[in-house]
């Protein structure tokens, strides 16, 4: 029996729980309208399980021509599966409950879906962690939409597809993805393929995607797949080779229940993420979190805004300290801050510095940001800035605390319960957690050795930026990605140069913002290294103070292998006594001229 959908509340009428501050406000089987362009809107349901915390797995379901939509949640086994591990779930429905259309329609139906989905519409799931299966009819056109739009999903289970024709592999095998030199074709995609028969055409589909996932040639029957073809031994630190190719032989008939789901869950989408990277995304496998040794922690932090601190909000954070670090030494820290919509669980490994982290013996802090009671419109969706969780490096107000709180919060905290070198403590962040890593630098810099801010240009974005504090030297290290739509233009923008004049006439460095061309490809910039292009702001004595980077073909992304060049030639150099600001460059005392007023 189906269920009556409830409808969405207004955006402007939700409250925050303080003591509950990261969970769902949303419970329940929800209706939506998708606005795919002028005049056509359709439905979609979500269904979001009881006490779900942010950025849990999304799974986007496409259920078969005739279903009523509740009923196929349930006798599909998604609705259990979702109850078991917290996730979302996306129901895509044929237009007023009949048929699908044209694969054409369809997928723009599913792209259109999605990026709404993605802007967070009163609830806060996050896109590198969307999945998609689809049933019966409804497993050709995804089969279309996912072949043509591989960037949307992290994985995909296609139960009852019918493959892929001739023409259609000749179609992408001839066409270019939006990364230049790089095929449609040559784009990894995890994926289940269940087929009623064996057929040429999904034998083709089957071959189609081993080539792009670079899958050994034999393959092996396994408890839950006929066939599994797993990747070969390859992939770089920002690009993993990690997409399997199942395939099945049942009806699709076969694959209703809680059990199936399961199985897809566990063998097909757990652990498999497509970050933003470049154009086409970033396929990377990363185990879960809880097994490596990260330990989530909680408190009652005050937000500022209230004299004595009684307006605390249950604050969270995540530490994780590998089995590198010798507890017996104090080790150096990384404060690691995640970007607007993000949190402090999956920072770590979209950032690639928990791999870093586990090569240097280096203890990571990885706070979640504050939640903004205030409506907001992303495109056709209205919804609330409180699922978009974002860094206040300004004064806090009376449903916004303030960020730089709870840092000196988290600042102490750290050392006194964990074994740490405060003359390394370094943070770095991207795009809001980019703002932040600015502002540790304007308002915190007596914590910090140096910083590295990545896809973020401004200290803060959405309010006015405080005038930063006198105090220690800071060196910086920032990062824009040269194909970054967020925050586009590089170093060349107006709110670049203010920031950059502004440290170069603090410190006293040898060039500002006018000595080179940014965006320029390399045409005039201190050094180019793969596609790293760098510009270096020296004192007298020939100390890089201010590094700036620009990435090409980055989108607004944070990049592995630059974290490990932040590390490498940027936080290793820097040590700060603490005691008395003094900073250090490989040993040697940094000294400039006082800093102007």
């Amino acid at each position: 029996m189906g269920m009556t959908a409830k409808t969405m509340p207004q955006a402007d009428s939700l409250t925050l729980d303080r003591d509950h501050y990261y969970r769902q406000v949303l419970c329940g089987y929800y209706d939506f309208d998708c606005v795919v362009n002028e005049g056509i809107t359709r439905k979609a349901k979500f269904y979001i399980p009881e006490n779900s915390v942010y950025n849990q797995p999304t799974i986007f379901v496409m259920i078969p021509g005739g279903w009523d939509p509740y009923e196929f949640l349930t006798e599909s086994g998604w609705k259990d599966q979702a109850d078991e591990e917290g996730l979302y779930i996306v129901l895509m429905e044929p237009e007023n409950g009949g048929n699908w259309g044209s694969r054409e329609d369809e997928a723009a139906y599913i792209n259109k879906l999605r990026e709404n989905v993605g802007c967070r519409p009163l609830f806060c799931p996050f896109p590198s962690n969307f999945y998609a299966a689809a049933y019966h009819d409804a497993a050709d056109i995804l089969t279309y939409q996912s072949l043509y739009n591989p960037k949307g999903w992290a994985a995909v289970c296609l139960i009852g597809t019918e493959g892929l024709s001739k023409e259609e592999e000749t179609r992408l095998c001839e066409m270019e993805s939006p990364v230049k030199g790089v095929g449609m074709n040559e784009i990894q995609m995890p994926v289940w393929i269940i087929r009623e028969e064996k057929t040429e055409k999904t034998e083709r589909l089957i071959a189609y995607y081993k080539h792009a996932d670079h899958s050994e040639e034999i393959g092996r029957k396994t408890e839950y797949a006929d066939m599994e073809y797993l990747p070969q031994q390859g992939g770089t630190i920002d690009e993993h080779w990690c997409a399997k190719v199942l395939v099945s032989e049942k009806n699709w008939t076969e694959c209703m229940g809680k059990e199936f789901c399961k199985k897809v869950y566990d063998h097909l989408f757990c652990g498999v993420w497509r970050y933003a990277g470049n154009e086409n995304g970033a396929l990377r496998y990363n185990q879960n979190i809880y097994e490596r040794g990260f330990q989530k922690f909680s408190a009652n932090v005050p937000g500022g805004y209230e004299e004595g601190g009684s307006d605390y909000y249950n604050r969270i954070w995540w530490v994780y300290a590998p089995k590198s670090v010798d507890k017996e030494k104090p080790a150096p820290a990384v404060f690691l801050f995640h970007g607007a919509g993000g949190s402090g669980d999956e920072i770590a490994d979209r950032s690639g510095w928990a791999k870093v982290a586990e090569e240097n013996g280096i203890i990571l802090i990885c706070p979640s940001a504050s939640n903004d009671n205030v409506a907001r419109r992303a495109g056709h969706v209205m919804t609330n800035a409180m699922f978009r969780s974002r860094w206040n490096t300004a004064d806090a107000r009376k449903e916004f605390p303030s960020d730089m709180v709870f840092l000196d919060y988290l600042y102490q905290w750290l050392i006194e319960n964990y074994c740490v070198d405060t003359s390394r403590i370094y943070a770095s962040g991207q795009s809001s957690g980019g703002m932040m890593t600015w502002g540790c630098a304007a308002y915190r810099p007596d914590y910090f050795a140096a910083v590295a801010p990545v896809s973020a240009k401004d200290i803060n974005k959405m309010d006015e930026p405080l005038p930063p504090v006198k105090g220690s030297i800071v060196p910086i290290m920032a990062n824009l990605g040269m194909e970054d739509r967020i925050f586009p233009g590089g170093f060349s923008t107006e709110e670049a140069k203010k920031l950059i004049d502004y440290w170069c006439e603090t410190y006293h460095l040898d060039k500002n913002w006018s000595s080179y061309t940014f965006m320029g490809n390399g045409k005039n910039c201190s050094y180019e290294d793969g596609n790293f292009i760098h510009y270096l702001f020296k004192t007298e004595e020939g100390i890089v103070l201010l590094h700036l980077v620009e990435t090409r073909t980055k989108t607004h992304a944070i990049w592995p292998s630059e974290c490990r060049m932040i590390w490498d030639e940027w936080f290793t150099k820097f040590r700060k006594d603490v005691s008395n600001g003094t900073l250090y460059y490989e040993g040697k005392k940094v000294e400039i001229a006082q800093a102007a007023d």
